[in-house]
Protein backbone atom coordinates (compact mmCIF):
# COMPACT_ATOMS: atom_id res chain seq x y z
CA UNK A 1 0.00 0.00 0.00
CA UNK A 2 1.27 3.50 -0.49
CA UNK A 3 1.78 6.03 1.35
CA UNK A 4 -0.36 8.86 1.42
CA UNK A 5 1.93 12.30 0.79
CA UNK A 6 1.27 14.34 4.08
CA UNK A 7 -0.58 17.82 3.54
CA UNK A 8 -0.05 20.69 5.37
CA UNK A 9 -2.38 22.33 7.91
CA UNK A 10 -3.98 25.02 6.39
CA UNK A 11 -4.67 28.12 8.87
CA UNK A 12 -7.99 29.09 10.11
CA UNK A 13 -8.21 31.92 7.38
CA UNK A 14 -7.60 29.51 5.03
CA UNK A 15 -10.14 27.04 6.45
CA UNK A 16 -12.78 29.78 6.61
CA UNK A 17 -12.55 30.78 3.30
CA UNK A 18 -12.96 27.52 2.19
CA UNK A 19 -15.90 26.86 3.97
CA UNK A 20 -17.56 29.57 2.72
CA UNK A 21 -16.18 29.20 -0.64
CA UNK A 22 -17.50 25.69 -0.17
CA UNK A 23 -21.11 26.74 0.87
CA UNK A 24 -21.76 29.79 -1.62
CA UNK A 25 -20.92 27.14 -4.31
CA UNK A 26 -22.96 23.92 -3.14
CA UNK A 27 -25.99 26.85 -2.26
CA UNK A 28 -25.72 28.05 -5.66
CA UNK A 29 -25.51 24.72 -7.09
CA UNK A 30 -28.27 23.47 -5.46
CA UNK A 31 -30.52 26.63 -6.07
CA UNK A 32 -30.01 25.92 -9.90
CA UNK A 33 -30.78 21.93 -9.77
CA UNK A 34 -33.47 22.79 -7.17
CA UNK A 35 -35.35 25.62 -9.55
CA UNK A 36 -34.28 23.63 -13.69
CA UNK A 37 -35.30 20.22 -11.95
CA UNK A 38 -38.14 20.69 -9.54
CA UNK A 39 -39.52 24.60 -9.12
CA UNK A 40 -40.11 25.36 -12.82
CA UNK A 41 -41.67 21.91 -14.39
CA UNK A 42 -43.59 21.13 -11.18
CA UNK A 43 -45.15 25.32 -11.72
CA UNK A 44 -45.75 24.59 -15.49
CA UNK A 45 -47.35 21.32 -14.45
CA UNK A 46 -49.43 22.43 -11.46
CA UNK A 47 -50.45 26.50 -12.96
CA UNK A 48 -50.46 25.35 -16.81
CA UNK A 49 -50.58 28.65 -18.88
CA UNK A 50 -50.76 30.51 -15.35
CA UNK A 51 -47.33 29.38 -14.81
CA UNK A 52 -45.36 32.39 -16.72
CA UNK A 53 -46.15 34.65 -14.56
CA UNK A 54 -44.43 32.79 -11.39
CA UNK A 55 -41.47 32.48 -13.25
CA UNK A 56 -41.56 35.96 -14.63
CA UNK A 57 -41.76 36.64 -10.83
CA UNK A 58 -39.21 34.06 -9.48
CA UNK A 59 -36.09 33.73 -11.75
CA UNK A 60 -35.29 37.64 -11.94
CA UNK A 61 -34.40 36.76 -8.24
CA UNK A 62 -33.35 33.61 -8.72
CA UNK A 63 -30.29 34.68 -11.43
CA UNK A 64 -29.87 37.71 -8.37
CA UNK A 65 -29.42 35.16 -5.71
CA UNK A 66 -27.14 33.36 -8.25
CA UNK A 67 -25.29 36.92 -8.88
CA UNK A 68 -24.96 37.17 -4.96
CA UNK A 69 -23.92 33.37 -4.26
CA UNK A 70 -21.02 34.15 -7.44
CA UNK A 71 -19.64 37.25 -5.52
CA UNK A 72 -19.61 35.48 -2.01
CA UNK A 73 -17.48 32.85 -4.46
CA UNK A 74 -15.58 34.98 -5.95
CA UNK A 75 -13.85 36.68 -3.02
CA UNK A 76 -13.77 33.61 -0.84
CA UNK A 77 -11.72 32.08 -3.68
CA UNK A 78 -9.65 35.32 -3.86
CA UNK A 79 -9.03 35.38 0.19
CA UNK A 80 -8.18 31.60 -0.20
CA UNK A 81 -5.29 32.47 -2.96
CA UNK A 82 -3.86 35.15 -1.08
CA UNK A 83 -3.67 32.95 2.11
CA UNK A 84 -2.70 29.87 0.44
CA UNK A 85 -1.38 30.59 -3.40
CA UNK A 86 -2.82 31.20 -6.68
CA UNK A 87 -1.86 27.85 -7.82
CA UNK A 88 -3.46 26.12 -10.83
CA UNK A 89 -6.47 24.94 -8.63
CA UNK A 90 -7.34 28.47 -7.15
CA UNK A 91 -6.86 30.19 -10.12
CA UNK A 92 -8.85 27.51 -12.64
CA UNK A 93 -11.62 27.96 -9.78
CA UNK A 94 -11.57 31.53 -10.11
CA UNK A 95 -11.84 31.54 -13.82
CA UNK A 96 -15.06 29.10 -13.87
CA UNK A 97 -16.88 30.90 -11.16
CA UNK A 98 -16.14 34.42 -12.63
CA UNK A 99 -17.59 32.52 -16.07
CA UNK A 100 -21.08 31.38 -13.93
CA UNK A 101 -21.16 35.02 -12.64
CA UNK A 102 -21.02 36.67 -15.82
CA UNK A 103 -24.19 34.48 -17.26
CA UNK A 104 -25.95 34.72 -14.26
CA UNK A 105 -25.48 39.06 -14.66
CA UNK A 106 -26.17 38.50 -18.12
CA UNK A 107 -29.34 36.34 -17.64
CA UNK A 108 -30.66 39.08 -14.88
CA UNK A 109 -29.73 42.06 -16.39
CA UNK A 110 -29.88 41.37 -20.38
CA UNK A 111 -31.68 38.33 -21.06
CA UNK A 112 -34.80 38.88 -18.89
CA UNK A 113 -35.45 42.66 -19.69
CA UNK A 114 -35.08 41.08 -23.52
CA UNK A 115 -37.40 38.40 -22.59
CA UNK A 116 -39.91 40.74 -21.27
CA UNK A 117 -40.35 43.34 -23.95
CA UNK A 118 -40.41 40.47 -26.52
CA UNK A 119 -43.52 39.26 -24.81
CA UNK A 120 -44.84 35.82 -26.09
CA UNK A 121 -43.75 35.71 -29.49
CA UNK A 122 -40.53 35.16 -28.81
CA UNK A 123 -40.73 33.05 -25.48
CA UNK A 124 -39.68 29.93 -27.45
CA UNK A 125 -35.83 31.39 -28.32
CA UNK A 126 -35.16 33.25 -25.66
CA UNK A 127 -36.21 30.05 -23.57
CA UNK A 128 -33.41 28.19 -25.15
CA UNK A 129 -30.98 30.64 -24.38
CA UNK A 130 -31.75 30.60 -21.14
CA UNK A 131 -31.78 27.10 -20.98
CA UNK A 132 -28.33 27.04 -22.44
CA UNK A 133 -27.18 29.63 -20.03
CA UNK A 134 -28.14 28.09 -17.40
CA UNK A 135 -26.53 24.60 -18.01
CA UNK A 136 -23.39 26.67 -18.17
CA UNK A 137 -24.28 28.01 -14.80
CA UNK A 138 -24.61 24.65 -13.30
CA UNK A 139 -21.25 23.17 -15.26
CA UNK A 140 -19.10 25.64 -14.47
CA UNK A 141 -20.28 26.19 -10.50
CA UNK A 142 -19.87 22.26 -10.73
CA UNK A 143 -16.60 22.24 -11.96
CA UNK A 144 -15.46 24.85 -9.50
CA UNK A 145 -16.35 22.53 -6.85
CA UNK A 146 -14.04 19.73 -7.97
CA UNK A 147 -11.05 22.43 -9.03
CA UNK A 148 -11.32 24.26 -5.64
CA UNK A 149 -10.40 20.19 -4.30
CA UNK A 150 -8.03 19.24 -6.23
CA UNK A 151 -4.44 19.54 -4.90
Amino acid sequence: MRAQPERPLMSLTAVLASILLDGALGAWLGTMAFFSFVGAPRAFAVFDDDAGAYVNDVFPRYYAVGVALGVVALLAGLGLGAVTAFDAAVLTALALIGVALLLAAYSRWILIPKMDAAGEDAFEAYHRQSVVLNGGMMLAVAATLVASHVA
